[in-house]
């Protein structure tokens, strides 16, 4: 790592660090310089070999178990990150669950379930950032994803809690003005646990791929590029807004087409 890489002298926090998305981007983040502390859940093992990885690099990492959909955990997973790593300067809140299939039979409690944890809790990931970030060019990146912006009513919680993320992105890119940035990252058919079932069957992952004007599927460090650039100086005045990482799917995916 030289002194110019993008982020060099820069801390990261990354909520779900470790596998899927959040391990490519914690990973991608300390490529570029940073020291980068993340949360996780149960994965334990993964978690090593994700500090392992970034300490190859040549970088500091802190994994701390942490519930994303509990504000007191949240806050203290922030604050042992400063205590160790000493500032924040990129926080990436891409914890998420996708929640039940179906809309029918929805209970309050999969309601809660889903958007305490995709969206309350990126918010809550924030609000225990923000008074480290008044004092530097910070950056925030919320993953949303495009089932915020079409109709998935067989994930209606899921998507109603990401049409929320882009929402906030907009509101707290004014709220921060000017010195703080805040995006989102809105990934499409990505091959990750997430997606997992539909990528196993064959007939499914197919109807997908050639939905998908890109011809293949997404993968981690497509989305890991994304959350790079919106971090860093290339993105400098780049602020409010949701850049969607999905080959050009969108486009022909129509209301319950899936």
């Amino acid at each position: 790592m030289s002194d110019s890489a993008r982020f060099a002298g820069k801390v990261a926090v990354v909520s779900g660090g470790s596998r899927g998305l959040g391990a490519a981007i914690v990973r991608a983040l300390a490529g570029e310089g940073a020291d980068v502390a993340f949360s996780y859940r149960k994965e334990a093992k993964a978690a090593r070999e994700v500090v392992t990885s970034v300490e190859h690099l040549g970088r500091r990492a802190l994994a701390v178990p942490s519930n994303t959909a509990d504000a007191a955990e949240t806050e203290s997973f922030v604050q042992q990150a400063r205590a160790k790593l000493g500032r924040i300067d990129i926080v990436v809140a891409n914890a998420g669950i996708s929640g039940p299939e179906g809309w029918e039979a929805l209970t309050p409690d999969a309601w809660k379930s889903v958007l305490d944890t995709n969206l309350v809790g990126a918010y809550e990931l924030f609000r225990a950032a923000r008074p480290l970030l008044a004092h530097s060019e910070a950056s925030v990146v919320f993953l949303a994803s495009t089932g915020g912006m079409i109709a998935f009513p067989e994930y209606l919680p899921y998507s109603v809690s990401k049409a929320g993320v882009i929402a906030m992105t907009r509101s707290l890119a004014l709220a921060m003005a000017p010195k703080v940035r805040v995006n989102a990252v809105a990934p499409g058919w990505i091959r990750t646990d997430m997606n997992a079932v539909e990528y196993a069957s064959e007939p499914a992952r197919e109807e997908i791929r050639q939905r998908i004007p890109r011809g293949r599927w997404g993968e981690p460090d497509d989305i890991a590029a994304a959350v790079v650039f919106l971090a860093s100086d290339l993105a400098r005045f780049v602020t409010g807004e949701t850049l969607v990482v999905d080959g050009g799917g969108r486009h022909r995916w129509t209301a319950g087409s899936f």
